[in-house]
């Protein structure tokens, strides 16, 4: 297990903090995918599983995305799986296209989660799964009453904006949190008359799901693990009560991830140049620039575009327009 001294870098930028941890080459563990062990059964009529290998395609958000449930963790390893004490770890490589999946000694009580994942993705993707990266994210911390431990706004994993021409296969991600699960808004999203060089999409699909007063989300149960692709629009949830919580994700790609503050993996031999990447860079703007302030916002700054005087303030946004109370609310 890792803990918080070994943490050697700290990196920030445009009101982004990322803690990198050091991790040892001695003493990996080493997965291999038996996908004969896999016994969750395999929806084929979902577009999830339909358009796995598929390229990104904006005008697949028409069509609604409710990720796949691949039951809840086994009882008897959740208590290893969910182990306190682990710093924030993004987007660590566990696997490259053509390797086996490889955990550093002190992430090495994944190793359960990690191979159901590697089992479930040899089976629904056998002909194209030695193609992709798969990258390992973990976030553990404390997260109070009223604040997200992640970000908050509306966004999918694997949005391939103007920076991807022509655009590549699309991502597909496996999720699970032990408390204040993910939450998911399967339903259609229209972005025809968006410039993806022009316009912000996330703050767009805050501003859709705005308008149906949050009619349609969805909610997985603790320890529930899913596999969504990069059309289902999602977000962090707020919690009631002071909470521990671990989030662990698996991205499946074919790009390299090179964002700076992501953890580096010593059982591969790579050097990617990090660089600092992310939306705000991008200089977007919203589509509607008249709807709630909140909508079009990034969490770090205030509804003015002014940053928050604390770094650990976030603005959500509001996406329950209307009161409970009020006639025609959902």
């Amino acid at each position: 297990m890792i803990s918080e001294e070994a943490c050697t870098e700290e990196v920030s930028y445009r009101g982004k903090h990322f803690t990198i941890p050091s991790l040892e080459s001695d003493g990996g563990i080493f997965i291999e995918p038996h996908p004969e062990n896999s016994k969750i059964e395999v929806p084929r009529d979902s577009l999830v599983i339909q358009k796995l290998n598929s390229t990104f395609d904006l005008q697949q958000f028409k069509q609604e995305r409710k990720p796949i449930s691949l039951g809840l963790i086994p009882e008897d390893i959740r208590s290893t799986v969910f182990m306190p004490g682990v710093p924030r770890t993004l987007d660590l490589p566990i696997k490259f296209p053509g390797s086996n999946y490889r955990l550093p000694s002190e992430l090495a009580h994944l190793a359960g989660v990690i191979q159901m994942v590697a089992d479930y993705e040899a089976v629904v993707n056998k002909d194209c799964h030695d193609e992709y990266y798969c990258y390992l994210t973990v976030d553990h911390g404390l997260v109070k009453p009223g604040t997200l431990q992640r970000e908050a706004p509306c966004h999918v994993d694997g949005f391939q904006g103007a920076r991807w021409t022509p655009k590549v296969r699309c991502n597909h991600t496996y999720c699970v949190s032990d408390v204040i699960p993910t939450v998911y808004y399967p339903q259609p999203f229209d972005f025809d008359l968006l410039d993806e060089g022009t316009h912000n999409f996330f703050w767009e699909m805050n501003r859709q799901v705005a308008t149906t007063n949050s009619a349609h989300v969805w909610r997985p149960r603790p320890c529930e693990l899913t596999l969504m692709d990069c059309y289902c629009v999602h977000r962090g949830d707020e919690c009631t009560a002071e909470t521990l919580r671990t989030f662990i994700r698996l991205s499946f790609e074919v790009r390299i991830f090179d964002r700076e503050g992501n953890a580096h993996n010593p059982l591969f031999s790579y050097d990617w140049p990090m660089v600092p990447r992310d939306i705000e860079a991008l200089n977007l703007v919203p589509f509607d620039p008249d709807c709630d302030p909140s909508l079009r916002v990034f969490p770090w700054q205030q509804v003015s575009g002014e940053p928050h005087d604390d770094k650990k303030t976030r603005t959500k946004p509001n996406l329950r327009p209307q009161s409970l109370s009020e006639p025609g609310a959902k």
